[in-house]
C-alpha cells in the first residue's frame, strides 16, 4: 500500500515538473517571436537609415522600445519558471542555466527547449550584426555631418578674401571640393 502512494507521490511530481516545462517551452516561443519582431524592425531601421525620415525614425525607436519591453517582461517570466523548476527538483538557484534544466525534462520537451534555444542563440546572433551594420551606417553619416559641418565653419571664418594690394588672397581649403565649375 505505501509502495503505490509512492508512485502516485513521483507521479504527480512528473506531471507537475512536465506541466511547468510546457509554461516554458511557451515562453522561449514567445522570446523567439519578439526576437524575430526585433529582427524585423531593425532590417526595418536600416532602410529609414540609409534615407532618412525623422517620423519614420521616431516610430522605429518607439517600436523598438515596446519591442525590448517586452523581451524584459517575457525574460523575467523565464527566469521565475525556471526558479520553480529548479525548486520542484531541489537544485540550487543561483547558477541556474536553461541547458541544465533542460536535462530534467522529458524527451520530446528536452528537444523541443534545445531547438528553441538554438534559434534563439542564433536570432541573437543575427541581430546583434544587423545592430553593428546599422551603427556602422550612423557612424559614417555623423563622420560626414562633421567633416561637411567643419567645411562650412572653414569658410565662414577665413577672414579677409582680398590682399591689401586688390589681389584675391589663396585659402587652404579644408574641405573637398566634388564639383567645381569655372
Amino acid at each position: 500500500m505505501l509502495e503505490q502512494s509512492i508512485s502516485l507521490t513521483n507521479s504527480q511530481e512528473e506531471n507537475s515538473c512536465e506541466y511547468i516545462f510546457t509554461s516554458l517551452i511557451e515562453i522561449l516561443r514567445k522570446e523567439l517571436a519578439v526576437y524575430q519582431e526585433l529582427k524585423s524592425t531593425i532590417i526595418g531601421e536600416k532602410k529609414i537609415l540609409i534615407k532618412p525620415n525623422l517620423g519614420e525614425f521616431n516610430h522605429t525607436n518607439a517600436l523598438k522600445e515596446n519591442i525590448i519591453l517586452k523581451a524584459r517582461m517575457l525574460a523575467e517570466a523565464r527566469t521565475n519558471i525556471l526558479k520553480k523548476i529548479a525548486r520542484s527538483l531541489d537544485i540550487r538557484t543561483n547558477d541556474l542555466k536553461l541547458s541544465q534544466l533542460a536535462g530534467y525534462a522529458g524527451h520530446e520537451q528536452r528537444k523541443e527547449i534545445e531547438e528553441i534555444r538554438d534559434e534563439l542563440v542564433l536570432i541573437a546572433g543575427e541581430i546583434s550584426a544587423l545592430n553593428a551594420a546599422n551603427q556602422d551606417l550612423l557612424e559614417a553619416s555623423m563622420t560626414n555631418i562633421k567633416s561637411s559641418l567643419d567645411f562650412i565653419n572653414s569658410i565662414m571664418s577665413s577672414g579677409s578674401v582680398y590682399l591689401q594690394c586688390g589681389k584675391i588672397k589663396s585659402t587652404d581649403n579644408n574641405g573637398t571640393f566634388l564639383h567645381k565649375e569655372g
